[in-house]
């Protein structure tokens, strides 16, 4: 069994929503972003060889991002894999959206 600070851990959860939340807004902005910049070449006379750069820079950003994040995922599911078998298995470590791991827990440290 692996043994966690709980006060330290408690951060590391903290911290796991909060870069959730900040990836999701960083993808909800940069999707902002590309319908602008396709919407502005649609609206102007430039010619399509003209702006495809620049949709093409904001699409490869937009995919980065969606890699980024699938990259934050896989390490959060990682930490949750460690935690299980931990003293603070009790403790939600950071997972949002719905389900039994969301719901606030009794904080119960088990010193094995």
């Amino acid at each position: 069994m692996v043994n966690f600070e709980l006060e330290t851990a408690r951060q590391l959860a903290s911290d796991i929503r909060s870069t959730h939340q900040s990836i999701d807004n960083a993808l909800a902005d940069l999707a902002s972003l590309t319908f602008s910049v396709i919407d502005v070449c649609r609206n102007s006379d430039a010619p399509p060889a003209h702006t495809q750069a620049a949709i093409e820079g904001v699409a490869n950003g937009l995919t980065m991002m969606v890699d980024a994040r699938k990259g934050f995922v896989n390490a959060h599911r990682k930490i949750a894999v460690a935690q299980r078998d931990s003293n603070l298995q009790e403790i939600n470590f950071g997972c949002v959206g719905p389900g039994p791991l969301t719901r606030p827990s009794g904080l119960r440290v088990v010193n094995g």
